[in-house]
């Protein structure tokens, strides 16, 4: 079973690959006394998403060598990031990695001077021989003003787990030459729901669907405004932020939470604009009062969300905020396992950040009334986010509740 958290358009078709090569290492050049390395291990982690080689992560890295009649051995465990470019030439497919300038901190065995050692790694993986081979320029600095040691090492190894990669890759009917995102380019990238809680601006949404964006851009009547995140609270997944908005409606927040079986209305986006930019609204009842684990701050419903529904409101007949739409649950068999922060969270959250909500209306609403309130008040987020912190996110979408923009992975 997996969640799948409701802040984004289009969740990625993903995998991780591990590649494991072995062979030898040989020592070209060094400033010390040459040595022929023995034996040489590598271990990649290799993500991607939809066809494309996203990220590559050296997992372990292991050098046997001798030395005179001793024998040492120099092991890198890594969570260092390479990038990865599918390059297909003479109907040959390479992937191309590349390390930037790797810089660690270490004492010298015996002395009190720091070493700084800085590595650069160039290779080339071939998915149709299964071989690694590539280049480890390595040096020691006992200072910022001299190079103790420079090291210069090539390796070739035989790779196990190239057939899973290779029909990874080839599931996509596509084979991008490169990665089309620069890192500093700042693009649409995922998009939310956000509720305004007062007619100046102020929203509420998930925390999820702010994390890592450059720019939130609010959607309100056909127009985009900037925004501002006031405050977050990561662990109950909530977000306040504010825009320059001015509406006449904005949202009331319920006294109570929510009680066992009682109508509710979900309201969001999901889906984004590639099913229609106009607001969408769901019904059905709360069907637990915990969440996942017995998660006490959250609550059951099986009125429907998806995608792009996170952050939006989830109210009651009164037309009264009772909790924030957050995730649902897949697994094979389970239907309308879908969860809502429960208001009671919200409003020590808001508490604690100076924020007062409208009083709670007491008169059940007209449904063409709850339609006006929903459509006035309740907001398409934009996440732009910028290359490099969107492949990261892809990276590890493991511990990640985004999804992105079909764009992005096409």
């Amino acid at each position: 079973m997996f969640f799948f958290f409701c802040s984004n358009v289009f969740s990625a078709e993903k995998e991780q690959i591990t590649i494991s090569c072995e062979g030898t290492l040989y020592r070209e050049y060094s400033n010390s006394q040459a040595n022929e390395s023995k034996f040489f291990h590598q271990d990649l982690e290799v993500s991607i998403v939809s066809g494309r080689i996203y990220w590559v992560k050296i997992l372990d890295s292991s050098i046997w060598y001798s030395m005179k009649d001793n024998y040492g051995k120099y092991t890198k465990k890594s969570d260092a990031e390479i990038m990865g470019k599918l390059i297909i030439s003479d109907d040959q497919k390479i992937i191309k990695l590349e390390a930037p300038e790797d810089f660690d901190n270490d004492k010298e065995s015996g002395s009190i001077v720091k070493s700084s050692f800085r590595s650069i790694i160039k290779s080339r993986l071939s998915l149709i021989n299964g071989t690694l081979s590539g280049s480890f320029k390595y040096e020691q600095n006992g200072d910022a003003k001299k190079v103790l040691r420079t090291t210069y090492l090539t390796y070739k190894a035989n790779c196990a787990g190239i057939n899973k990669l290779l029909a990874a890759i080839d599931k996509s009917n596509t084979l991008p030459n490169e990665l089309d995102i620069d890192d500093n380019e700042i693009i649409p990238a995922s998009s939310g729901t956000g509720f305004l809680i007062s007619k100046e601006g102020l929203l509420i949404t998930n925390h999820h669907v702010i994390e890592g964006c450059s720019a939130i851009k609010a959607i309100y009547g056909g127009e985009e405004f900037n925004s501002k995140v006031i405050a977050v609270d990561r662990r109950n997944d909530l977000a306040i932020i504010d825009t320059d908005i001015a509406s006449n409606y904005a949202f009331s927040i319920s006294d109570v939470d929510g009680q066992l079986l009682e109508d509710v209305i979900v309201a969001g986006y999901p889906l984004g604009k590639k099913v229609s930019s106009s607001i969408k609204a769901t019904s059905g009842t709360i069907t637990a009062l915990a969440g996942l684990d017995d998660n006490y701050s959250e609550f059951q419903t099986d009125a429907a969300l998806n995608s792009g529904n996170s952050g939006g409101p989830i109210i009651n007949e009164f037309g009264n905020v009772i909790g924030v739409a957050v995730s649902k649950l897949i697994k094979e068999g389970v239907d309308s396992f879908n969860f809502g922060i429960k208001v009671s969270t919200l409003k020590t959250f808001a508490r604690s950040n100076g924020i007062d909500f409208i009083d709670p209306n007491k008169k059940i609403m007209k449904k063409k009334d709850l339609g006006k309130l929903i459509t006035e008040a309740t907001i398409y987020l934009d996440c732009w986010m910028t290359g490099k912190e969107i492949k990261k996110l892809i990276a590890n979408n493991q511990n990640s509740q985004k999804a992105f923009y079909s764009e992005i992975l096409n």
